[in-house]
């Protein structure tokens, strides 16, 4: 009887034991991943502060480094796991009918973030319209890009969705040569980033307001409509550094104007916005402004 006990409580101790063993080899990995993860993260702070060149360029780092994160994680944990080659074979296998079945728009979202970025149809910077969002383009991951749109919400849009999608880009490449003096410094103002001072693109906005002339009494004539409309483009000249522009559309009930903006940046035209909003409202109509409405 006591040696059926002892070979039970040595059958336990070798269970405990190959449990344990399992447990510490499972917190070695969590712990080897952590460290990944976290190097990786102190690596990107620090390339990114070393790196004194445009925000696209830094996006490309950081998505490399990403890259190199996932392959280091990969055959680390194998090592740790001890696997021999036909293991790694047999989860390599296991992993590619995983990602074609489970994970196939993931992988379409990897391939096309790449297309993105060696592609260029925007970089970093840039303000874009696509899918009913306008906004600035912030990051562009291996799975989504990042937008930041003119109320400083942030949209993810998946890469795959945008590599198949119409897209505006509002930036526009000044040639070399070209861009001396035709742009301002705006630092002063605090609208434009450091980094992006000395770009060679510039901002080329259009945006379309409808003005309902007969809202006072006498209706707003065409010829006041222009003055006031001179006023705001003056009024906003030394914001942007370049005069803004309009003209008007179609008239259907409400006399369309399109506006046309040039910054330096996008971030230009974001921090101004509610300004020129405003200042549009008060300017086109002084009238109500001023209680003179029936």
């Amino acid at each position: 009887m006591i040696s059926q006990w002892a070979n039970e409580l040595s059958d336990l101790m070798e269970l405990f034991l190959y449990w344990l063993d399992i447990l510490a080899l499972f917190v070695i990995i969590i712990g080897f991943l952590l460290l990944i993860w976290f190097g990786g993260k102190i690596l990107k702070s620090f390339t990114n502060w070393v790196l004194k060149t445009s925000p696209d360029v830094k996006n490309a780092v950081n998505l490399i480094i990403s890259i190199i994160q996932i392959f280091i994680a990969t055959l680390g944990s194998f090592t740790l796991l001890g696997a021999d080659e036909d293991f790694i074979l047999g989860f390599s296998a296991l992993l590619a009918a995983v990602v074609g079945i489970a994970s196939a728009s993931v992988a379409s979202n990897v391939f096309a973030g790449l297309y993105l970025i060696v592609a260029r149809p925007f970089t970093i910077g840039d303000l874009i319209e696509t899918q009913d969002t306008v906004g600035i383009v912030e990051e562009i991951g291996l799975n989504f890009t990042k937008i930041v749109q003119i109320d400083r919400t942030s949209v993810i849009i998946p890469n795959s969705s945008l590599l198949n999608a119409s897209l505006l880009n509002y930036s526009v490449k000044i040639p070399h040569g070209e861009n001396k003096g035709l742009l301002k410094t705006l630092e002063s103002i605090n609208v434009i980033p450091v980094e992006l001072s000395q770009d060679t693109r510039y901002i080329k906005f259009r945006f379309k307001i409808e003005v309902q002339l007969n809202i006072v009494e006498p209706p707003i004539s065409i010829k006041a409509l222009k003055q006031r409309l001179d006023k705001i483009c003056e009024e906003f000249s030394p914001v942007y550094g370049i005069k803004p522009e309009y003209y008007l559309g179609k008239y259907d009930f409400r006399q369309k104007v399109y506006i046309l903006i040039y910054a330096q940046n996008a971030y230009a035209i974001f921090n101004s916005w509610p300004y020129l909003m405003e200042s549009i409202t008060e300017t086109i109509f002084t009238e109500l402004q001023e209680g003179e409405f029936t």
